[in-house]
């Protein structure tokens, strides 16, 4: 899977047609990258953390675009970021360096790499109990997920063996640990009084069945906790890409049960709470049983950053052939009876997992600012969205989603690299998307 990632990336590029133009000489040297614009639209927080999003952003562009301005301004940032960090890596950014051909020629950023798999090997040598039963569970999936590529990027380069096995059976007892954790319907109603919880996760892995900390979940489904439910889904099917293990297979599908709703934009989910736009602050859960609950409730209030992870996992259990369990004890543990039965064969299964992929991107492509003139969110009160992107400070990027305002760095690079990591490869919605990036960057 991770070279197929990287084939297509370097295809897309050469596909544009772009990749031999010089870029053009740098006018001002990067000094970092606003975090957020404001609701009245003023950017703040230029720096480090700003640079290092706008950085991961444009290095995704680039894979699939192979635009020389968007790389100028991807090595810029780098060289900003090494300076002031020169370990930088993290959890997000060695993935995405294990699936970035451009992220794959910076020699730093691969010294780092080794440096970051190294401390996380000799972490789960030496306090295994650290690794697999504290912090959250997006920390515990994203390091699987990565000792996952990660000895698969080895393999391809003939790494050593002694390392590969190192990889595997560290990420193994931390896939293990997730699909051990995951609610049966046994344990989401005795636990939480909510049977919408079965195949779902807990947010802290501490303890024997993991924990929601001090959330309201007897009236909430996974609600507030989609990124945990799509990084869950999206380890646990690589795992099974790479282990063939069933039981990463059976809790992968599990997973994928909240994630199957409907594949249309329906506005009247948008206006469910008050205010208007925001329907999970304080709202009750009262929409209809299956009836498009599940996007609305998995994708925390149609965010865009969310929206574009929920592709990601859905094309991870689709890339590696992940099943619905042919199991009388399965379904009755983990399916809770809907969608129906007849999406269950692998074909149906299958061609639902492509159309609700191909929706992700329809509404990452559709919310891009200026907002379209016949999209919904026009008929709201301009005071809960205050500006349509057809102003230079917004145009091209996204609202932070569920209502707010504001515009994130934080959220613009999760929308952008899940879009393009689910296979979205819209070019000039990419190229609008680069250009808001680069107002973002602050220059000397």
């Amino acid at each position: 899977m991770l070279r197929a990632l990287v084939v297509a990336g370097v295809t897309a590029a050469l596909l544009t047609g772009q990749t031999t133009a010089a870029p053009a000489a740098p006018t001002a040297q990067v000094t970092g990258a606003y975090l957020q614009i404001t609701a009245d639209g003023v950017a703040t927080d230029p720096g480090l953390e700003g640079a290092s999003h706008a950085h991961a952003a444009l290095a995704a562009m680039y894979d699939v675009t192979g635009d020389p301005r968007q790389r100028q301004t991807a090595d810029e940032l780098l060289d900003y970021i090494l300076a002031r960090k020169p370990g930088q890596m993290s959890t997000d950014l060695a993935l995405q360096f294990l699936r970035s051909p451009y992220l794959q020629s910076a020699p730093r950023l691969r010294a780092n790499l080794e440096t970051f798999v190294t401390a996380l090997l000799d972490l789960y040598a030496t306090q295994p109990d650290k690794v697999l039963r504290t912090g959250d569970i997006r920390t515990l999936t994203g390091r699987a997920e990565l000792l996952i590529d990660y000895a698969e990027y080895l393999q391809h380069l003939s790494g050593d063996p002694s390392r590969i096995r190192s990889a595997d059976t560290a990420a193994r007892a931390m896939l293990d640990r997730v699909a051990a954790l995951q609610y049966t319907r046994e344990e989401a109603v005795s636990s939480f009084h909510n049977d919408r919880y079965v195949g779902a996760f807990p947010h802290f892995v501490a303890g024997d069945d993991g924990n929601m900390g001090t959330w309201d979940v007897e009236h909430w489904a996974p609600s507030m906790l989609s990124l945990d439910q799509y990084a869950a889904v999206r380890a646990l099917a690589t795992g099974y890409g790479r282990f063939h293990t069933a039981t990463y297979n059976d809790a992968a599908a599990s997973g994928t049960r909240h994630l199957l709703g409907t594949t249309q934009i329906d506005p009247s989910l948008i206006y469910a709470g008050a205010p208007a736009g925001f329907p999970l602050d304080g709202a009750t859960y009262v929409i209809g049983e299956e009836t498009g609950e599940q996007p609305y409730l998995i994708t925390y209030g149609w965010s865009p950053n969310a929206i574009a992870q929920l592709g990601t996992a859905l094309k991870a259990v689709r890339d590696n052939r992940v099943k619905v369990p042919d199991s009388a004890a399965w379904l009755a543990s983990y399916w809770r009876g809907t969608p129906p039965r007849s999406v269950l064969a692998p074909g149906q299964f299958w061609h639902g997992l492509d159309a609700k992929i191909e929706y992700t991107h329809r509404f990452i492509e559709a919310t891009q600012l200026a907002v379209p003139a016949d999209f919904p969110w026009l008929g709201l009160d301009r005071t809960t969205f205050p500006g349509t992107g057809d102003d230079d400070v917004r145009r091209g990027g996204w609202y932070d989603g569920s209502g707010r305002g504001t515009m994130s760095a934080v959220y613009s690079r999760l929308a952008m690299t899940g879009y393009i990591q689910s296979g979205g490869h819209d070019i000039p919605m990419l190229n609008r998307a680069a250009q808001w990036w680069d107002r973002m960057v602050v220059r000397s």
